[in-house]
C-alpha cells in the first residue's frame, strides 16, 4: 500500500509464447506436465464456475428484491429503508464487480499457465502429433487473452442494481 492506495498486482503474461522451447526429453518431466496440466484445466473450470454462481446469486438477490417491490407492501418501506436497499445495492454491486475482475485476472494466469504447458508437451511442435503439422497454432498461443467478454460480466451485476434502486425510488 503506498499513499493510501492499494497496488493492483497482475502476474506478467508470457509476452512471447512461441520463443518458448520445451527442454525435456524423457518421460518423467512429462508425467509431471501432465499433471500440472490437469490442475490448471480444472482450476480454469473452477473460475468459471464460481464467476456464474455469482452471476446467478446476484440477480436472484435483485430478482428477491424486485418481487418485494412488486408487491403491494413496497408502499410500506420508507425513505430510510428505501435508502438502506439503496446502500445494500450499492455495495452488492460492487462486490460483484470487483469479485468478477478478479476472477478475470485469474483467469488469464491460469490460461497462460496452459499454454506453457502445452508449449512444453510440443502441442505447438510440428511433427509431434501431425505428420506435416503442429498440434495447436499460433491462434491458441493467444488464448490467454482470449475471453475478455467474460470479464465484462460485471456489467449485468451493475445494471441490475442500477435497475433495482430505479424501481426502489419510482415505486411508491
Amino acid at each position: 500500500m503506498k499513499n493510501g492506495q492499494i497496488k493492483e498486482e497482475t502476474r506478467p503474461l508470457t509476452k512471447d509464447p512461441g520463443s518458448i522451447v520445451p527442454m525435456h526429453t524423457d518421460d518423467a518431466p512429462k508425467q509431471s506436465l501432465l499433471e500440472a496440466y490437469k490442475k490448471h484445466s480444472a482450476e480454469l473450470t473452477a473460475i468459471e464456475d464460481r464467476q456464474n454462481k455469482l452471476l446467478l446469486l446476484i440477480l436472484g438477490i435483485f430478482g428477491a428484491g424486485a418481487t418485494l417491490l412488486g408487491s403491494s407492501r413496497a408502499a410500506s418501506i420508507t425513505f430510510y429503508g428505501r435508502g438502506g436497499l439503496t446502500f445494500l445495492a450499492v455495495v452488492i454491486s460492487g462486490i460483484g464487480w470487483y469479485y468478477n475482475r478478479e476472477l478475470h485476472d485469474l483467469r488469464r494466469a491460469v490460461r497462460d499457465l496452459l499454454i506453457r504447458c502445452e508449449i512444453a508437451l510440443g502441442f505447438y511442435q510440428k511433427d509431434v502429433f501431425l505428420k506435416n503439422h503442429e498440434l495447436y497454432t499460433e491462434y491458441e498461443l493467444k488464448y490467454a487473452n482470449k475471453g475478455g467478454w467474460v470479464k465484462m460480466m460485471y456489467i449485468i451485476d451493475v445494471l441490475a442494481g442500477i435497475a433495482f434502486i430505479v424501481v426502489l425510488w419510482t415505486s411508491w
